[in-house]
């Protein structure tokens, strides 16, 4: 680079001579002089390489200035002075449309009505890439036939050149200069539809599911797949994300031509989307997914080496017999099915199985002889009442998610010999063996996680020898059972409570719910804490002072704490508090005397008679706060 810029600013070719000698040169010619150097769309993200060349630049007068083009997020964040790079963003259609019309017609050329319809067309495949509708335009410049605008139209974008230069040159050049791993997850993403929003998380077990990435001494899979997500996310070939309450990326989205890039560099990935006629299947293909409304009219039996297999929004009774003839598959993601065929069980290689959605009330028995199974996905199972007990013999299970399975009761006895185990969303304690607290502490478990029944925990040893204090979670649900007798009568329950607490670093949103001590450990309170709920803790009196720690808390929900007589003062100084709600705290009199709550947008309150008065009638405290709603009405906002 150091002999490109003498080149660039002398304009005359530079003899080769070694690194120091170019160096020098580099600083006589900048020796305090004022200059504007423009390095455009650079690549190289070593750090250390931008320090040194850095060091050669200080050398200018007050007011030199370096001005860096970069595809990559790395490069800006590596070579910026400022805290957010300037991102450019796609051109509006109309933006793009001149930019075409430009190149096509040139600035003085009679316009051509009857084109410019299919123009508007053509741009639309551009994605609103300047370098694309720029290609288009000028691959059109010297044709006024309507028939080869039509053409252009019709045709894939990877097809077209001009001037021998494809027009998806550019986009390869991004592509070839990844890693070949990076290559390969990269290419994997021509599975899910063009313009689809796709859920990062699915895409991460999709790509440990393939073998394409996998856990090593340090970093589970999940973590694995989160950086090269961000590695391909860095090198824009991912936009549109989306992201939780947590700021987490939750899904994203490709650009159209960077999908029709993906689709071009893989040979054996293929995604069908619609219900038009027949398909052929080629054999080589080995990742298929099918997005239509029904599936008779796809033989997989021409695919004998199918290893993925996702129909996610097909409706239906039993899987077709193709389907489990597929004995290669390594990932099955079924839509919402009615019953399970036992011959599931012949497909010795699953690795991933996304149940999700099904109307089934168990899983058969031979599921469980699926030995190499690492991800089994049951969210919205709303009829499934029971899982059998053989499911504990999975021993390569790493994540078993039971969200939203409503009826489901308890799981398999003896849970804690699933010791792969690293996300369990469900977990009910019972008194009897097999089903105690103690079950999670050989599981290193992460993420999300619910414990219901905690009446029935047998002791405090039972407590600690959960192991809760190493589990770093994200979201923790604790239920104790509201109209459970026994519970009546526990004992320690504030140890108990107090044992339960995780590795709170990492812990975002907690819920409480049917507690029966009269105060919480200050562990509640955790500094880390975004999102509160504490519900039907009928004994306890007041929050702890502790509350003022909790400085990035966002939202404080308070559910039927029939006894709740106060909130503390220090509730009114939480710098990130942005919802509060109260339900039916019926001794609940006043809100804190002082409620700067600069960040709060929403103040709800239901079943709370004294607090409603209040609110009602001394809006002095509450006035500044954008919406408040009471009993369900909204009076301010």
């Amino acid at each position: 680079m150091t002999k490109v810029i003498i080149e660039e600013a002398t304009g005359r070719a530079r003899e080769d001579m070694d690194l120091e000698p170019q160096q020098r040169g580099l600083q006589d010619l900048l020796q305090r002089k004022r200059y504007l150097l423009v390095l455009d769309d650079v690549w190289d993200d070593k750090q250390e390489n931008w320090q040194k060349l850095k060091s050669l630049l200080a050398c200018g007068a007050p007011g030199a200035s370096i001005l860096v083009t970069t595809r990559l997020s790395k490069v800006a964040e590596i070579m910026g002075t400022i805290k957010i790079p300037h991102e450019l963003s796609l051109l509006s259609d109309n933006d793009c449309w001149e930019l075409f019309k430009h190149q096509a017609f040139g600035p003085n050329e009679v316009e051509h009505v009857e084109l410019e319809d299919i123009g508007k067309e053509i741009v639309k495949k551009c994605g609103g890439l300047p370098l694309a509708a720029k290609e288009l335009g000028s691959l059109l410049r010297f044709e006024r036939k309507k028939n080869e605008w039509l053409n252009v139209k019709e045709r894939n974008l990877l097809e077209l050149s001009h001037n021998g230069n494809s027009i998806m040159a550019s986009l390869r050049l991004s592509y070839l200069n990844l890693p070949i791993r990076l290559r390969q997850c990269f290419a994997y993403c021509a599975i899910f539809p063009k313009h689809e929003q796709i859920w990062k998380q699915q895409l991460v077990e999709l790509w440990m599911a393939n073998g394409l990435i996998s856990s090593n001494e340090r970093l589970d899979f999940e973590d694995v797949g989160d950086g090269i997500w961000n590695e391909l996310y860095w090198r824009s070939f991912f936009q549109d994300i989306k992201k939780d309450e947590f700021g987490k990326v939750t899904s994203f989205k490709l650009h159209g031509l960077v999908h029709d890039l993906a689709q071009s560099v893989t040979e054996d990935v293929s995604c069908i989307t619609d219900d038009n006629g027949g398909t052929v299947l080629i054999e080589k293909i080995h990742h298929l997914s099918n997005h239509r409304s029904r599936s008779d009219s796809i033989h997989l039996h021409q695919v004998e080496s199918l290893r993925t297999y996702l129909l996610p929004h097909q409706h239906g009774g039993a899987l077709s017999p193709d389907v489990l003839k597929c004995s290669s598959l390594r990932m099955l993601h079924l839509g919402q099915r009615e019953e399970l065929s036992s011959s599931i069980g012949d497909l010795k290689h699953l690795r991933y199985l996304n149940l999700s959605g099904g109307e089934f009330e168990t899983l058969p028995e031979s599921l469980c002889k699926l030995w190499n199974l690492q991800i089994l996905k049951l969210d919205n199972c709303r009829n499934l009442k029971i899982l059998p007990n053989s499911l504990i013999l999975l021993k390569y299970l790493q994540q078993l998610s039971l969200k939203d399975c409503y009826k489901l009761l308890s799981l398999p006895p003896q849970i804690g010999k699933l010791t792969s185990l690293r996300s369990l969303t469900k977990y009910f304690v019972s008194k009897e063996k097999g089903f105690f607290l103690a079950e999670l502490g050989a599981l290193k478990l992460k993420g999300d996680l619910e414990i219901k029944h905690l009446g029935k925990v047998k002791s405090v040893k039972d407590v600690k020898e959960a192991n809760m204090s190493i589990k770093p979670l994200n979201k923790l649900k604790l239920s104790w059972d509201k109209y459970d007798e026994e519970w009546e009568i526990q004992e320690n329950v504030k140890e108990i409570l107090e044992g339960l607490c995780p590795d709170t670093q990492q812990l975002q949103s907690l819920w409480v719910g049917g507690y029966k001590g009269d105060y919480f450990p200050q562990w509640i309170f955790s500094p880390s804490l975004m999102y509160l709920r504490i519900e039907g803790c009928r004994d306890v009196k007041a929050l702890d002072e502790a509350l003022q720690h909790m400085t990035v808390l966002h939202s404080l929900s308070l559910y039927y704490l029939r006894n709740l007589e106060s909130l503390p003062d220090c509730l009114g100084d939480l710098p990130l508090l942005r919802e509060l709600a109260i339900a039916f705290c019926s001794k609940l009199r006043r809100l804190p005397t002082s409620l700067r709550l600069q960040t709060l947008k929403t103040l709800r309150i239901w079943g709370c008679p004294d607090l409603e008065m209040e609110t009602r009638h001394d809006s002095s405290k509450v006035a500044h706060f954008p919406e408040i709603r009471v009993n369900g009405y909204l009076i301010k906002g």
